[in-house]
């Protein structure tokens, strides 16, 4: 009875809200007016999807990513089947097209209607609900349980901050995490504060990272290469997935790199691709010669900055750079995904602020496979050692590269964990399947 008091207060709490929410939506739309297109899926007003098929919800472009290797495994596995790709946000909707093109089916995810997730269960009955890392609502997943559709969270991290969170509404978290099938966790710590919140621990695997499972693309390093003929032999870093107020360190540790290193170039990547227009404004009154991407410009000697607004070339670009910065890191925004330049042996440099990426982080630091800075100061004095030092830049970058050799072998791990819950009649008997096997590679996490 109390549950289904809570459920009900859940959702109609969403009623109530959803005049805020559309106009937060049409807000956003001021800057990005993707966002003002195709509301009534936001309801569950979808365009036709074949019933039975995979289902992957990747919030947005990070998610999407992560879920490249998974997505595609399953269609060489299971030609037959249709996946079905959800997210949030339009930049995750166009990294999904970009990506995978015609060869999925789109949509966004509904607001967490109580009706609306029911009824889209019921047409739908997916084989399987995988939900990308932390991307949890509870009406979707009781609608799944309801149905007997197994509901398995991928690539799973749980950080203290979000656990104490989940802490606060009991009522509502723990009966939705007793739903769910399976988590696969990418670390033994997120494992043990799932398990902390109440998850039975025999439904829990740590099965590890699955972005280290990068497909390295041979056109991808092409493009590298071919890029790298036209720029010309000149010292490059990166500064990937940076976010608004981050942008202005960077440029001021660029300009004094530059006093160094004249025909030093930055390839300045924002997280949000939107932001573009208004870093470009940034560029112009700092006096920064800049080529944009989108409108097929290559950076020639006298641009000193390569503005990407542009998506799925970021593996490109770490192979074209000397030394990679990640974003969201100098700004105490909990970093993101140090992984993909690791991938390419390039020397990879993290701000103070991970916590987002904590285990990892921290197990490459065990490893000297990265580079923690904690300020301007210190970024442009370790960006200039790794340009004027081939042997440097050699020695960073094959200690990042065998630490994501180490690392592999997640997404073999999750595929045979999906392919054993839909052969299950009853989900819910996973907890018969395991008793908590952890990676060959959880030797070299750090707790």
């Amino acid at each position: 009875m109390k549950e289904r008091l809570v459920y009900a207060s859940y959702s109609a709490l969403w009623w109530l809200l959803t005049p805020l929410v559309l106009l937060r939506l049409w807000l956003k739309g001021r800057k990005q007016p993707e966002y003002r297109q195709r509301v009534a899926e936001r309801f569950g007003h979808w365009p036709q999807i074949p019933p039975g098929c995979f289902w992957v919800h990747a919030v947005s472009v990070g998610e999407t990513m992560a879920a490249k290797g998974l997505v595609e495994r399953w269609q060489a596995l299971h030609p037959d089947i249709p996946v079905l790709i959800t997210s949030m946000t339009p930049t995750g909707s166009e990294t999904v097209r970009t990506l995978f093109g015609d060869s999925v089916h789109h949509a966004y995810l509904p607001w967490d209607y109580a009706s609306t997730q029911q009824k889209l269960i019921k047409r739908l009955q997916p084989k399987l609900l995988v939900i990308m890392e932390t991307e949890l609502w509870p009406n979707l997943i009781r609608a799944c349980d309801d149905q007997n559709i197994p509901v398995l969270l991928a690539n799973a991290r749980l950080s203290a901050k979000s656990q104490r969170g989940y802490k606060k509404f009991p009522a509502l978290t723990q009966p939705m995490l007793h739903r769910l099938t399976a988590i696969a966790a990418q670390h033994t710590p997120d494992a043990d504060r799932f398990a902390e919140l109440g998850v039975d621990e025999r439904r829990i695997q740590v099965t590890g990272s699955i972005k280290f499972d990068i497909a390295l693309d041979a056109a991808s390093s092409s493009k590298a290469k071919r890029l790298q003929t036209k720029i010309g032999k000149r010292p490059i870093w990166i500064a990937a997935s940076t976010h608004d107020g981050e942008e202005e360190k960077i440029l001021r540790t660029h300009a004094k790199l530059k006093i160094k290193m004249p025909d030093a170039l930055l390839i300045l990547v924002p997280r949000h691709p939107e932001r573009a227009d208004r870093i470009a404004g940034q560029l112009y009154k700092q006096h920064f010669s800049f080529a944009r991407r989108s409108n097929d410009e290559i950076p020639t000697s006298n641009q000193s900055v390569f503005l990407i607004d542009t998506l799925g070339e970021m593996m490109t670009f770490f192979e074209l750079a000397h030394a990679a910065f990640i974003g969201n890191s100098l700004n105490g925004g909990g970093g993101h995904n140090p992984i993909e330049p690791a991938a390419v042996a390039t020397p990879v440099l993290m701000g103070p602020s991970f916590v987002n990426f904590q285990t990892i982080v921290e197990a490459m630091r065990a490893e000297q496979a990265v580079v923690i800075i904690q300020d301007e100061a210190e970024l442009r004095n370790r960006l200039l050692g790794l340009m004027q030092s081939k042997d440097l830049r050699d020695t960073y970058g094959q200690r990042a590269y065998l630490f994501y050799q180490q690392q592999q072998g997640a997404l073999k791990r999750l595929t045979t964990w999906i392919e054993d819950l839909i052969k299950l009649e009853n989900p819910k008997q996973t907890n018969l399947l395991l008793m908590r096997r952890k990676p060959v590679n959880e030797d070299h996490r750090s707790t």
